[in-house]
């Protein structure tokens, strides 16, 4: 498994052309290391990334809250400031707007570049 975790970290580093990285993140779980070590290598290498909370429809709203917040408080021990980050949930629909709408702001900018 390390040997495929460092191949996904080696092919995200050698993306020239990325612009921003969507991390995934099951908010009904704890802060996982490999998920943590993973933003920390994005970070370290000046990878832009997003955190996408996934997932949102599954807990209630303070145990959600409690989720996001341990994992907010866990990349603030690493981070001065937190990457930008979206609660969605495939199947209310939750956050889809915000998620596109930003996606669609960085592919402008993209373009913006190219003209």
């Amino acid at each position: 498994s390390t040997r495929k975790e460092s191949s996904a970290a080696s092919d995200v580093y050698k993306r020239q052309q990325l612009v921003c990285t969507f991390v995934l993140i099951d908010s009904r779980h704890d802060p996982q290391k490999i998920d943590l070590d993973f933003m920390q290598f994005l970070g370290e290498n000046q990878i832009p990334f997003c955190i996408v909370f996934t997932k949102a429809d599954k807990l209630g709203s303070s145990k959600l809250n409690k989720q996001i917040t341990s994992y907010k408080k866990k990349l603030l021990q690493f981070w001065q400031t937190l990457p930008t980050s979206f609660l969605t949930s495939s199947s209310t629909g939750l956050g889809r707007k915000e998620f596109l709408d930003f996606i669609d702001g960085v592919n402008q900018d993209v373009a913006k570049d190219f003209k």
